[in-house]
């Protein structure tokens, strides 16, 4: 493993026996472990390219360029476990302690090896697209995993990458981190062909990653005065979230589903569109960024789904945010070489935007000053809780947050209230190119995106950028919504950032992002015309109880709303410090 200069601590990596790496869990990963859903593997992390290669216009054979290229992927998976062998470690239970542990095993043999390889690089060919393929066909998985899927019924030249890991081994900067580096990997093994050889599997114990703890030198014990510090946060986060109206996303009006299942559903805005967003969040105020102004509009847009009643009433938006600590870890655990490890954090604070509910008898000329103020106040809520150095106290609680939000012992995190209040937190991916290059020797990558799952009834929204364009998607559990309803909500979430920023709404258009596009640049970068239906409200109001009339009616009235609450917070996982960039050409 990488040294640490802090004494010895049962969070470092230790050899128990020969072949086999073992240590103690942080809270971080502690948290990931317990959010499993009943019957799955683990809670996951997904990032997925979808590619075209210049193999795809040259004039040998399909059959022989595919092999070609799935041998290139297969090459690059294997050295990519080789350079982050985190990727291939699991949480396990100790018998002695009953406590649990995370542990590396080495390859016996090299059948073991293939064995694994055979279980964890899966090529897929698909019937119909491939969006479809991951919404209702993934199957469940325990260990880091990689999808290679191509699809008959769309451009045959176009596939997919589905890189899908457990949370608690990395976040979404680390994971389009590792998929960057796969697809460097797979350039040098595609144009190597035959004199490409991988390394031998025998020293992957000194580059095992330490937990967030370590990485970040995040003191094992805390202080009083830290502890108190922390519980005096908590207590203010506590009259944050004791509202009578927190808003949520109204479940759909048509039943979607009894099966259990998350999918993904996305928009992306033209470029000349997100051009003018960009500018118009600058002219808004000194300092707001894009996620400061999609953040109010979808509060604003919640707001807007809530019943209408004689009188106004007020209505309030949590949320918190998801930090990413990369920067403030020690080296090397600040750079993409320990991609393979969760450094992220949610911020100890909450924030709250009060917005109201017209009466049935008012108009929403209001809403339009709405998004402007409350951009603003995120805004400051970020300055507030932007660390600004390693030993910061955002970085230093982070281990603290994510204990609190850990759920009990044989408790049940998804376990929905009735009817279901569903959450919809706000993560910012940010620049998306920022984090995986566009083009790597042969292989174009077309799209890219990172996303998790929510928990409960929660709808987890993300919000990105690649090629120039916005994208706004989410991912969402079919018990609680259907896909039209789900898009039709983030088109509303555009539509009060077009109406707060004076864009003019008749020549902006939102369209499903397809995982391949269409491998004709001319075709790709042509206006976007699949305009989504305009969201009429009356078909979405329906009540929404307070969180906290949750399924933990054990636990104490105050920790009971933040718990019910506060627990979604993370259900995205993905970093919200980061600020949305679009590259205008």
């Amino acid at each position: 493993m990488a040294s640490l200069e802090s004494k010895s601590s049962r969070f470092q990596w230790e050899q128990s026996q020969p072949g086999v790496w073992e240590r103690d869990i942080d809270e971080c990963e502690e948290f990931y472990k317990l959010s499993t859903r009943k019957g799955d593997g683990c809670y996951p992390v997904t990032a997925c390219a979808s590619f075209v290669t210049e193999s795809s216009t040259a004039t040998t054979g399909k059959e022989d360029s595919q092999l070609r290229i799935d041998d290139a992927l297969r090459k690059a998976w294997s050295m990519l476990n080789y350079e982050h062998p985190t990727l291939r470690s699991r949480i396990e239970r100790d018998d002695e302690s009953g406590k649990w542990k995370r542990t590396y095993s080495t390859f016996p043999n090299e059948d073991e090896k293939k064995c694994w390889l055979d279980l964890t690089f899966k090529v897929v060919d698909v019937e119909g697209e491939v969006i479809e393929w991951f919404n209702n066909e993934t199957a469940s998985f325990e260990i880091s995993t990689l999808f290679l899927v191509g699809s008959k019924k769309e451009d045959e030249a176009c596939r997919a990458i589905f890189l899908r890991c457990p949370h608690d081994i990395t976040d979404g900067v680390g994971i389009l981190q590792l998929l960057d580096r796969l697809f460097a990997l797979a350039a040098l093994a595609y144009e190597q062909g035959d004199k490409y050889t991988l390394p031998v599997w025998d020293d992957e114990g000194t580059r095992l990653s330490p937990c967030l703890r370590l990485a970040a030198a995040v003191p094992e014990s805390f202080s009083e005065d830290q502890t108190n510090r922390f519980q005096d946060i908590q207590t203010r986060n506590g009259a944050i979230y004791n509202h009578p109206s927190l808003l949520g996303l109204p479940p759909s009006s048509i039943a979607a589903t009894s099966q259990d299942k998350r999918q993904r559903v996305s928009l992306s805005v033209p470029k000349v569109t997100t051009e003018r967003v960009l500018r118009g969040c600058k002219g808004l105020a000194p300092g707001v960024s894009v996620t400061h102004v999609f953040m109010s509009a979808l509060a604003l847009a919640l707001s807007e789904l809530q019943p209408q009643k004689e009188e106004s009433y007020p209505v309030r938006y949590v949320n918190h945010s998801m930090m990413n600590l990369r920067p403030y870890c020690l080296e090397p655990y600040n750079t993409p070489k320990h991609a393979g490890a969760p450094y992220h954090a949610v911020s100890a604070e909450a924030l709250g935007i009060d917005l109201d509910v017209p009466g049935s008898n008012e108009k929403n000329a209001d809403q339009l000053k709405s998004l402007p103020q409350a951009a603003i106040k995120v805004r400051d809520f970020y300055k507030t809780i932007r660390p600004l150095s390693s030993t910061d106290e955002q970085v230093i609680l982070a281990p603290l947050m994510f204990k609190a939000l850990t759920p009990p012992p044989n408790s049940d995190p998804h376990a929905a209230s009735d009817p279901p209040f569903c959450p919809v937190p706000l993560s910012s991916i940010g620049n998306v190119a920022s984090m995986v290059a566009a083009n790597h020797g042969p292989f174009e990558l077309t799209n890219v995106w990172a996303a998790s799952e929510p928990i409960g009834a929660g709808v987890a929204v993300f919000l990105g950028t690649w090629d120039g364009q916005i994208e706004l998607s989410a991912v969402f559990d079919t018990r609680y919504h259907d896909a039209g309803y789900v898009k039709k909500f983030l088109d509303r979430i555009l539509n009060c950032v077009y109406r707060g920023l004076g864009i003019d709404n008749e020549h902006t258009s939102a369209t499903q992002v397809a995982v391949c596009e269409d491998t004709d640049v001319k075709k790709r970068k042509r206006a976007d015309t699949e305009t989504l239906d305009k969201v009429e409200g009356s078909s979405l109001q329906r009540p929404v109880k307070s969180p906290a009339r949750s399924p933990l009616k054990e636990r104490p009235e105050l920790e009971n709303v933040q718990r019910q609450a506060s627990k979604k917070l993370v259900e995205t996982g993905l970093d919200e410090q980061l600020e949305v960039r679009a590259t205008a050409k």
